[in-house]
């Protein structure tokens, strides 16, 4: 157990590495001079002397690796720079963005559990049945709908036209209802399919036979071994869709105007503001692989086997 743990890390760790490399090139060989952006934002008509003069104090006029290297040490001292847009520090605006998101992440993963576990647990029962075909359409539906136009249809439909909720509203429950449906009625539509699809491919093993055959009843052998046996893919596909949700809440926050982290990298993307980018970045990769890794811990208490 020891042993898997240990290989599990550091197979996230390298993930982090290349991510976190990715970010940094990616940001960095983007055409918009991030020297020039940040001048132009403080100084009308600026000069290349100012422009050139704010690259070396950045340290953009280093070469791609020593900057990386250069914030790589520094972020492993918890120093993630100064924000050119703020002038904050990075990891001061990232945690106080990243609760905003949490919380609506928070509250589509209730919705994903209350909705998804039953409605799979009925459709796999009743296989077939109307109710399987409708729910198999409206999964089909939910999840090609891109994001940003479910929201804005939810905000027609509940915001003006049934004026329920408020168009921009933030810091109440009732505020986290429509963005957190948003995020996840496309994890509900997949988790829905693939619960049901495991739950029938388990129902047809011999163990299920066998259970019959010993006189337990249908609940015990469905509660008991079936959904038990059906676990852990759903716990995998859900952490990693916790991860998603954070990593891709952004398009959901701009929609809403929520104050969150994903809002909060738009705008310094926008901003080529590199210090928040990358932080940004790194600390939705982290959440990422930690999401991976609880979920396999997960499913080695559920079945041992899983790290052999």
């Amino acid at each position: 157990m020891i042993f898997y743990i240990g290989r599990r890390i550091l197979g996230l760790l390298i993930v982090l590495i290349g991510v976190t490399i990715l970010s940094f090139i990616f940001s960095s060989i983007s055409p918009v001079d991030p020297a020039q952006a940040y001048v132009m934002k403080n100084i009308p008509n600026p000069t290349q002397e100012q422009i050139e003069a704010v690259r070396e104090e950045l340290g953009l006029n280093l070469p791609i690796y020593e900057q990386y290297y250069n914030w790589l040490i520094n972020c492993l001292k918890g120093d993630f720079g100064k924000s050119l847009t703020t002038r904050n520090y990075v990891i001061e605006d990232i945690f106080k963005k990243l609760p905003a998101t949490l919380s609506i992440v928070g509250m589509a993963m209730l919705w994903i559990v209350l909705i998804t576990f039953p409605v799979a647990l009925i459709c796999a029962v009743k296989k077939d049945s109307a109710l399987d075909h409708a729910v198999r359409i409206v999964s089909i539906i939910g999840v090609s709908i891109p994001s940003f136009w479910l929201g804005f249809l939810l905000l027609l439909a509940f915001a003006v036209f049934i004026p329920i909720f408020v168009v921009v509203d933030f810091g109440s429950l009732r505020s986290l209802i429509l963005p957190s449906l948003t995020i996840a009625v496309p994890v509900i539509c997949s988790l829905t399919r693939m619960l049901r699809s495991t739950i029938l491919s388990n129902l047809n093993k011999d163990y299920v036979v066998y259970a019959k055959a010993r006189g337990l009843s249908n609940s015990t052998i469905m509660s008991k071994y079936v959904l038990r046996n059906s676990l852990p893919p759903v716990i995998t596909a859900l952490c990693q869709s916790f991860g998603y949700m954070i990593a891709g809440s952004a398009i959901v926050e701009n929609v809403f105007s929520w104050p969150g982290l994903g809002n909060h990298l738009i705008h310094a993307i926008f901003g080529r503001d590199l210090p928040t980018i990358n932080g940004a970045v790194l600390i939705l990769a982290v959440i990422f692989v930690i999401c991976n890794l609880l979920a396999d811990l997960v499913n080695n208490l559920i079945n041992p086997r899983i790290s052999i």
